[in-house]
């Protein structure tokens, strides 16, 4: 057999076959890279505490085997020597195998910014501060977004095109294009307000207009907050500029504010024991912070005399305010009962005229 014979645009049989020999060979070298990091690469990584190891193992396995394909097959297409005449096969193929060699490399970038992200998010969750908490995912989407910028300029340069012209082009609707992206560069503002003044963080309980909620995640545009009934809202960044923002994880102790009133029934004498009662309640409670709270007899109310009672609870926890005013009430309706007094309730008192009576009342008086 002549393996020097030329059977497809002037290639011989022995590069036709060496460089199937060499495709074979980058699926064989793709196999292998994705066995090694599977295999031998993740049981050495297991042996170790570090988290970074296994990231790499589990992320860049994929990336880097088709970049190894791509460099193989590029070998394989130099020994074929693609004909340019009279059809121009070697510069569409030469083309498309640096697109998806660069398209490897993006990849394989993105994927390293992951493992990036993931070490710098131990790290932030190592500090008391959650600010860092909040940066990192947009630290990784900026540099995934630069990534996929810079790629794609090289892919377009390498298909020809030339940038600058593209960029030049792109200029006169760069006018429409920034009024259709003021949005956009307010809620840019916005983003720079948050991490600026810090008004809340991930995982605050806030409130601004009509949306209450614990705040879940900060974006470049927008941000998410996770409603008590487990909805999602997202919110423009924009609307932090100019909204007042109520945190309320942000205080140190939460209010209790109540009245108690009971019946006109109750005598001077009565009512003054029962707050000297209600004062000591709240200054020996446990779950009451002692700094500020007051018991005094406010008000003759339209159907009781009323007790304001202003504390505040050691927790802001929810759970364990509702539980603290919980039991301050029982301990104050034990008090009353104590007492021997009666809570009042809303009544009315229906007097009935005496007609005659009221008669002779007149005459007497003319």
């Amino acid at each position: 057999m002549n393996f020097d014979a030329q059977i497809l645009w002037g290639v011989s049989i022995a590069q036709f076959v060496a460089a199937l020999a060499i495709i074979f060979l980058g699926f064989a070298a793709k196999r292998i890279i994705q066995f090694l990091f599977s295999g031998i690469l993740k049981r050495q990584a297991e042996k170790t505490t570090l988290k970074f190891d296994d990231e790499i193992v589990q992320f860049l396995p994929g990336p880097l085997a088709v970049i190894v394909q791509i460099v193989i097959w590029r070998g394989a297409a130099d020994l074929l020597a693609l004909p340019t005449e009279p059809v121009d096969i070697a510069t569409p193929v030469a083309q498309g195998l640096s697109i998806a060699l660069w398209v490897g490399f993006g990849w394989l970038l993105m994927r390293m910014v992951d493992v990036l992200a993931g070490a710098l998010a131990r790290a932030s969750a190592q500090t008391e501060s959650r600010l860092d908490d909040q940066i990192i995912p947009l630290i990784r989407k900026s540099l995934k977004v630069v990534v996929f910028i810079t790629f794609a300029v090289m892919i377009i340069q390498n298909l020809g095109y030339s940038v600058s012209s593209l960029i030049a082009s792109l200029g006169i609707g760069g006018l429409a294009l920034a009024l259709a992206a003021q949005d956009t560069v307010s809620n840019l503002f916005g983003s720079v307000v948050v991490f600026t003044d810090k008004p809340f963080q991930v995982g605050d309980w806030v409130q601004f207009g009509s949306v209450e909620g614990t705040i879940e995640e900060v974006g470049f545009r927008t941000t998410k907050v996770r409603r008590f009934d487990k909805s999602i809202v997202t919110v423009p960044n924009s609307t932090f500029s100019n909204t007042a923002i109520i945190n309320h994880s942000q205080r140190p102790i939460r209010r209790i504010t109540m009245t108690v009133g009971v019946t006109y029934e109750t005598g001077a004498t009565q009512l003054k024991g029962l707050l000297e009662d209600l004062r000591a309640l709240v200054a020996g409670h446990e779950a009451i912070d002692q700094s500020f709270h007051f018991v005094h007899f406010t008000e003759f109310g339209a159907t009781s005399l009323n007790i304001e009672i202003y504390c505040f609870t050691r927790s802001t926890v929810w759970t364990e305010f509702l539980a603290a005013r919980e039991d301050l009430m029982f301990r104050i309706m034990a008090l009353v009962e104590e007492r021997g007094l009666e809570f009042a309730f809303p009544t009315q008192t229906v007097y009935l005229r005496d007609e005659k009576w009221a008669e002779k009342a007149g005459r007497a008086d003319g």
